[in-house]
């Protein structure tokens, strides 16, 4: 059946607090325009935002939480017939959106996943401190075994098998990229060191050779080529153009079937803020022509 609406689930928070960094993020995406873009399309779109977790203890402690409370918003959009649409300042938002997505569609979901950083680090191969590098190994029952088994529809873990497709990932040191083959998740590579990656090929090659459907779509815009500047800490060259990026992501739902889309980890302070985010809206917006054209959203 066919999405009739979009539910925008809005959590702006960097590890647990609010507006804080990469949680300005879903802030300046909506300023820039996205909810009008969404509205010229006479899309229905309604808005669910994440509440307030200071009660919570620590930085883990009110990471869960915001991932328990995206988890059930999935579910409730998805059980009301409203496609997902999360803006989200962390990355580790799409561990808790498959939970949510897990009832629907169990263990075939696929993964498609436009990220400068790889997201699977465990706590005893992380170097960089920051705890929301860890997402996918969460996910995949590798780390913090006790408070994912708190996130609703988290069942043990995902096994990845070969339907997890990266796009635009560059930035891992050779642990890193060991974990990533070893894990059989498929790669297009960014790259300085030789012609520029035709990454919209590419792209069609890999959604041509199997089957991404049912599938989570993840866009962190750090995947972004850093000629256009810092989108949060942890810029890289080698990333996507800003049109390589839109037919991209109107490229996905013609040839995958997806069931929600993550836009996280822009902080609008690190640089050109607005900049970045009309990239964002032009991206969201390509993504949900893509939805409309092929009928996965019917108005």
């Amino acid at each position: 059946m066919p999405f009739q609406a979009i539910r925008i689930i809005f959590s702006p928070y960097h590890v647990g607090l609010r507006d804080h960094r990469v949680g300005n993020g879903p802030h300046r995406i909506r300023t820039c325009g996205l909810e009008q873009q969404l509205h010229n399309l006479k899309i229905p779109t309604d808005i669910v935002t994440i509440a307030p977790v200071d009660d919570h203890e620590g930085e883990i402690g009110r990471s869960f939480e915001i991932m328990r409370r995206i988890s059930m918003a999935v579910q409730e959009s998805v059980a009301a017939n409203r496609f997902p649409l999360i803006l989200s300042g962390n990355c580790m938002s799409s561990a808790a959106v498959a939970c949510g997505l897990a009832d629907q569609d169990k263990k075939d979901l696929s993964f498609v996943y436009f990220d400068a950083h790889d997201d699977l680090d465990s706590p005893d191969v992380n170097e960089n401190g920051y705890f929301d590098a860890m997402g996918l190994s969460m996910l995949r029952g590798e780390s913090w075994k006790t408070l994912m088994q708190t996130v609703p529809g988290f069942d043990g873990g995902f096994d990845f098998n070969r339907r997890f497709l990266y796009c635009g990932l560059r930035d891992q040191s050779s642990v890193q990229r060991q974990r990533i083959i070893d894990a059989g998740m498929q790669v297009i590579w960014g790259s300085t060191e030789e012609e520029k990656v035709d990454f919209v090929r590419e792209l069609k090659t890999r959604l041509a050779q199997q089957s991404y459907s049912p599938a989570l779509v993840h866009l962190d815009l750090d995947v972004l080529d850093d000629s256009y500047g810092k989108v949060n800490s942890y810029p890289s060259p080698g990333g996507l153009f800003e049109d390589e990026l839109v037919e991209c992501m109107e490229l996905v739902p013609k040839m995958a079937g997806p069931k929600s889309l993550t836009v996280c980890s822009f902080d609008p302070d690190a640089g050109d803020g607005d900049r970045i985010a009309g990239i964002a809206v032009r991206a969201i917006t390509a993504f949900v022509k893509g939805l409309l054209d092929t009928g996965a959203l019917h108005i």
